[in-house]
């Protein structure tokens, strides 16, 4: 059983080209309250706009606890060259026994358009399949955020429904249309 698995996987380092993902830490705070307190960056998020510094410390303690018992990783994204935090990307799984999870992401406006996300998704998609042995990794992206959608398709994702009518609820902006983007162990193509 995927789960089975999942739990055998230590909380591990992701590397690409520019990036290393890692396991959020409480020194963090600072850096996911810069990116998780801005409207922009928050608009179609699911979770609430981190008003404190302690909001961000609460949930990077949330994050920390979740990653001692998996199936939900959540990991800072952090540039390779210095080491600090840009954003973050989380795995979780939505079904054990389709082996079937979800992946959602956040970056901090000042690296958007520069790939950085796409990169951090593509490592995130390769140890979803390779290492933990889901078999369907889902996002969804809300249609008036086309720019999610052209990360998702640059890291390998396809297209598989949408737009879906008030599919999920961002917390600023209430109920969303979305469109689907999935990848599958048996067909996808990472780098």
């Amino acid at each position: 059983m995927v789960q089975d698995r999942i739990k055998a996987v230590p909380a591990l380092r992701l590397t690409t080209q520019r990036l290393i993902l890692r396991p959020f830490e409480m020194e963090d705070a600072l850096f996911l309250f810069g990116w998780a307190s801005d409207p922009e960056v928050t608009r179609f998020l699911r979770f609430p706009m981190h008003a404190s510094l302690a909001d961000s410390k609460r949930i990077i303690t949330r994050w920390i606890d979740e990653g001692r018992r998996p199936p939900s990783f959540q990991w800072a994204v952090t540039l390779k060259e210095n080491g600090i935090p840009i954003g973050s990307i989380g795995l979780e799984i939505i079904n054990s026994h389709d082996c079937r999870g979800e992946v959602g992401y956040c970056l901090s406006k000042e690296y958007w358009n520069q790939g950085f996300m796409t990169e951090a998704l593509k490592a995130v998609l390769g140890f979803g399949f390779n290492v933990a042995a889901f078999h369907r990794i889902e996002a969804c992206y809300s249609v008036d955020n086309p720019a999610s959608g052209k990360v998702m398709l640059k890291a390998g994702m396809v297209r598989e429904a949408g737009p879906l009518h008030d599919y999920y609820r961002a917390d600023r902006l209430g109920y969303q249309d979305v469109m689907m983007m999935v990848a599958l162990s048996d067909t996808y193509v990472g780098d």
